[in-house]
């Protein structure tokens, strides 16, 4: 299984000054947010700077540009999101790290062999991800996701 580290996760109640310190703090630069799905009321289209997404969540720079570049994904914390969507993983309840993965069915399958559980999000928040989240022995939540072509 071929794993690639994407992006880190935190949640906040407390959006402005979590962007705040990502972005002036820490000097880390926003990425464009990538087209996003609706939910709860939220326009699809609504990724621009005072849209919506944009007082939801931000997507920092944390590395290299390219494909992969290491982001840091800022969220305001949703407490119910799992048990809402009929899952039993949270991943904006305390956060995540995310791996990225060119073949989500293996990683579905080499999870289910080693008797892993996880929640199969599929295409839930970000348009053409496809999103699993097992978590580890301590209850780490982990992001595995593919993007769709």
């Amino acid at each position: 299984m071929d794993l690639r580290l994407q992006h880190v996760n935190v949640c906040s109640d407390d959006m402005e000054e979590l962007h705040r310190f990502y972005s002036e703090v820490l000097g880390l630069g926003t990425s464009p947010l990538p087209p996003m799905i609706n939910h709860e009321g939220h326009d699809e289209d609504e990724s621009q700077e005072e849209g919506g997404w944009r007082r939801n969540v931000s997507f920092f720079e944390a590395g290299e540009g390219g494909r992969d570049q290491l982001q840091i994904h800022a969220s305001r914390r949703r407490a119910y999101l799992g048990p809402r969507m009929g899952h039993s993983v949270d991943p904006l309840l305390t956060g995540h790290f995310a791996f990225r993965t060119d073949d989500i069915a293996e990683a579905r399958e080499h999870l289910t062999k080693h008797n892993i559980p996880f929640a199969d999000y599929g295409e839930w928040a970000v348009k053409g991800w496809d999103q699993i989240f097992p978590t580890d022995p301590a209850g780490n939540v982990i992001e595995i996701h593919q993007l769709m072509d």
